[in-house]
């Protein structure tokens, strides 16, 4: 799982040098259907991803998007007659339920469909007009995490291309997204190292927690959300990823002593409300940490990306230290992530083709 981490900024400079050449179907795509309403069918790590990338992929896209569930959308829903477009999303291209609603869609044939899949040659790709390399090949760790941060790249990469060629990006500004993108992953490796130093300050409290949520908002409801995907699957205690308004409308009210709290705050106007909840939490419980880009509101149990970076891409590096976290907990529990469990699951729940 580390391996992985440490190969995400050598990942993300691959995608954004390729990128003209893997989203070229795509950009004619756009280019000749001009799709302003998408819907995108993902689910797990990939529903997460997408949810990171959605504000900016609306803001710079000027495209509505809205995130279905598989299964769901199979037995509940159908295509909305102001979709033009419908992207799958599995990073593995085995997920039975997306492949499942990606046939449902391509069935009918009057909608374009996009597969954003690693696995170019895996049984989801039938089933769409067009097929779009995520770009970080097969990942064999179950608990996916360079996968995350390139399915969250090569969005926003769509995202700018597809701004382009509906006019909502100049030249200038697609260059000038792309440059911003590039500057942000060379921070990664030092994100690695602040995270490592923070978890090793932190490991005795952080270890003990038997419960987290997770708090995030705006682009980071996706990056709260995946946080609380990757600690279920490797530090397997209850953890739950929330927006921030939705937090405070229940769900504070379990909040103990033993209750262990992580919010993502980000350079947003609503990161005083974020660092206001979190003052007022420090009242029940001692475990109130922080990941942040904000240089304001810093206290021990805060670790400070110290980045000035836009809320709208934050979330393109922010599920970072949550991934290590949930590593290092994992880890400093005695869990030995290498020994899988349930190993019967898929064959028996039919999960994945």
């Amino acid at each position: 799982m580390m391996t992985y981490i440490h190969e995400e900024p050598q990942v993300c400079r691959e995608i954004i040098h390729n990128a003209d050449n893997r989203l070229t179907v795509f950009k004619q795509l756009v280019q000749a259907k001009q799709p302003k309403t998408w819907l995108v069918l993902a689910t797990g790590s990939s529903a997460n991803a997408m949810q990171s990338a959605k504000y900016y992929m609306e803001k710079n896209a000027g495209v509505s998007i809205e995130i279905q569930e598989p299964f769901n959308f199979v037995h509940y829903e159908k295509v909305k007659p102001s979709i033009d477009f419908v992207l799958a999303v599995s990073q593995s291209g085995h997920s039975y339920s997306t492949i499942e609603a990606l046939k449902k869609v391509h069935a009918g044939g009057k909608v374009p469909t996009a597969v954003m899949t690693s696995n170019l040659d895996s049984p989801i790709t039938a089933y769409a007009n067009t097929v779009i390399d995520i770009g970080c090949g097969v990942e064999k760790v179950g608990f996916v995490t360079k996968g995350f941060t390139a399915t969250v790249l090569t969005s926003m990469l769509m995202a700018i291309y597809a701004g382009a060629a509906f006019g909502t990006l100049s030249t200038e500004k697609v260059s000038l997204e792309i440059k911003k993108l590039s500057s942000l992953i060379e921070h990664i490796p030092t994100i690695i190292d602040q995270t490592e130093s923070f978890y090793t300050q932190h490991a005795t409290e952080l270890t003990a927690i038997p419960r987290f949520a997770i708090i995030g908002y705006g682009p980071t409801v996706g990056t709260a959300k995946e946080g609380e995907t990757k600690f279920t699957e490797t530090v397997r205690i209850p953890t739950q990823g929330f927006e921030l308004e939705a937090f405070m409308h229940g769900p504070y009210l379990e909040v103990n002593q033993s209750y262990g709290l992580i919010f993502i705050k980000t350079k947003s106007l609503l990161a005083d409300r974020a660092e206001m909840l979190k003052q007022y939490l420090n009242r029940y419980t001692p475990h109130c940490f922080s990941i942040s880009t904000d240089l304001n509101n810093v206290d021990e149990k805060t670790l400070n990306l110290e980045l000035d970076v836009d809320e709208w891409m934050s979330s393109l590096i922010l599920a970072i230290p949550l991934q290590i976290l949930a590593y290092r907990i994992a880890s400093g529990r005695g869990i030995d992530l290498s020994i899988r469990i349930f190993d019967d699951f898929d064959k028996v729940l039919k999960s994945k083709v």
